[in-house]
């Protein structure tokens, strides 16, 4: 069984788009064998929610998501729509321990091709949404860490336990991390293709936790 990976670097480089439609079939076939990797892991961890190709060693634009018992295989997934923003907790599986404070989209609409290799448009809402956009960037080259104010669990607790104050707290700290790094990465993009993909997300979460568009803090 692969082995998940837990280097923010290589993590931090962007996935190719997987390539099935061929004389051959011969993309296909590996296509079929990243999903067949990612199940087993999915099945040998019970407790994950989502795994994406690149964390288990394989540079590809595919990722899964557990929905009840069942999971679903997102192949080429694109983004076509985000809205209804909040500012949220999460946790990600390469990063053991730790937890984010990020603004995350609770609607998202997308398109990506199924395990079946067949085309399928769609909306997913709340903790669905959140999940695909997490991946999905995940996929882009840009992690949690990129874009969230991390937490030291066993040191700092979960943010979900944080009272009301201490929240408005870390809130108010998480928006100047923001700014601080938008800044930092303003200058150095033109340099780097993958900052610039860092730079772009980064400058759209400041848009909207400045109020550009309306955010909802969401505690649980």
């Amino acid at each position: 069984m692969k082995e998940l990976i837990t280097d923010l670097e290589i993590l931090s480089k962007p996935a190719r788009p997987l390539v099935f439609a061929t004389d051959k079939g011969i993309e296909k076939e590996e296509g079929l064998q990243i999903i067949a990797d990612l199940k087993e892991f999915m099945d040998a961890n019970p407790d994950l929610l989502a795994l994406a190709a690149p964390q288990i060693g394989i540079d590809k634009r595919v990722f899964c998501i557990r929905f009840d018992n069942d999971i679903k295989f997102f192949l080429n997934p694109i983004v076509t729509k985000k809205s209804k923003f909040e500012i949220t907790a999460e946790t990600f599986s390469s990063c053991p321990g730790k937890e984010f404070l990020v603004t995350r989209p609770t609607e998202i609409s997308v398109i990506y091709y199924t395990k079946e290799f067949k085309y399928e448009d769609n909306k997913l809402l709340g903790p669905a949404a959140k999940i695909f956009d997490q991946q999905i960037q995940l996929l882009d080259g840009v992690i949690p860490s990129d874009l969230g104010l991390m937490s030291d669990i066993e040191e700092d607790g979960k943010i979900s336990d944080l009272t009301e104050d201490e929240l408005a707290e870390a809130i108010s700290i998480y928006k100047k991390f923001i700014a601080a790094k938008t800044a930092e990465l303003s200058k150095e993009l033109k340099a780097d293709e993958a900052l610039e993909k860092q730079y772009k997300q980064l400058k759209f979460t400041e848009d909207v936790i400045t109020g550009r568009t309306q955010v909802i803090v969401d505690n649980q």
